[in-house]
C-alpha cells in the first residue's frame, strides 16, 4: 500500500455548507449527484452509499459534535476524496456500532479507493473531533474557504 497524503483528498469544490435535505436519502442523493458531476464517483455510488449505511451505520456521537462518516465500497469511487456537507437542519442517523438513533447536521463523505485507508481516515476524524478548538472552528465557519483552510491545517 503506498502511503496516502490525506490532504490530497481535500478539495474546495467538495465542501457543501448549505444543504437543505429533510432526511438521509435526500442528502445522499444531493451529494451523490454533485460528486458524480465532478467525476469523483460512479453512477452506482448513491445506491452503494445507502446500502452500506443501512448495513453499517456511520453516525458518531463524538465529545463535542455528532457527525456521520458515510462511505461506499471502493469500486464505486473514481478518485479518493473527503466531501464535507453541512445540512441546514439535523437529520436522523443511526450510530456506528449500536444502531441507536441520533441526529446531526455534519457529514464527512469519505471517498475511499483503498479499504486499508478507511480505518486510518476514521481514526483521524475521531482524533480531530476530540479537539474542541477544531470543532468550534468547524461549527463557526461560514465559508467554504474557512472550512477548507481548517481541514488543510489540521489534516496531516
Amino acid at each position: 500500500m503506498k502511503s496516502m497524503n490525506y490532504k490530497d483528498m481535500l478539495h474546495r469544490e467538495l465542501i457543501f455548507l448549505d444543504e437543505n435535505s429533510n432526511n438521509r436519502e435526500e442528502l445522499f442523493e444531493s451529494i451523490s449527484h454533485k460528486l458524480m458531476d465532478l467525476g469523483y464517483v460512479k453512477s452506482s455510488y448513491q445506491v452503494a452509499l445507502n446500502s452500506r449505511e443501512d448495513e453499517f451505520p456511520t453516525g458518531l456521537i463524538t465529545k463535542f459534535l455528532p457527525i456521520a462518516l458515510p462511505h461506499a465500497d471502493p469500486e464505486n469511487v473514481n478518485k479518493a476524496f473527503i466531501a464535507v456537507a453541512r445540512n441546514n437542519q439535523e437529520i436522523p442517523m443511526l450510530q456506528m456500532g449500536s444502531n441507536e438513533e441520533m441526529r446531526t447536521k455534519y457529514f464527512f463523505f469519505l471517498g475511499i479507493t483503498d479499504s486499508l485507508h478507511q480505518v486510518i481516515l476514521l481514526q483521524k476524524f475521531m482524533q480531530l473531533l476530540q479537539d474542541k478548538e477544531f470543532v468550534d472552528k468547524l461549527v463557526s465557519a461560514n465559508s467554504v474557504d474557512e472550512v477548507y483552510s481548517l481541514l488543510d491545517e489540521y489534516f496531516d
